[in-house]
């Protein structure tokens, strides 16, 4: 039986809900395939917040000084 891969949106938002449950891509399938509760890992709040920092750490080389201060100042009213 051949199976086709998923479009490249759908199988990065898997792998995406995958991660957020600390699973690999297969183990999240095989439960979601059985039936099984996944639950997250972390709070989505958590998860929000690291995805911003990791952002700010790929682009800081590229970013003026006013949009790192106003993207660390979003990170901060999200910590509140």
């Amino acid at each position: 039986m051949k199976t086709e891969s998923p479009p490249p949106k759908e199988k990065q938002k898997l792998l995406e809900n995958a991660r957020f449950c600390s699973l690999s891509l297969s183990e999240y399938l095989r439960r979601l395939g059985l039936g099984k509760e996944v639950r997250a890992a972390i709070r989505e709040r958590d998860y929000r917040l690291f995805r911003m920092l990791n952002g700010l750490k790929a682009e800081l080389p590229q970013l003026q000084k006013e949009e790192i201060i106003s993207r660390l100042e979003a990170i901060l009213n999200e910590l509140k």
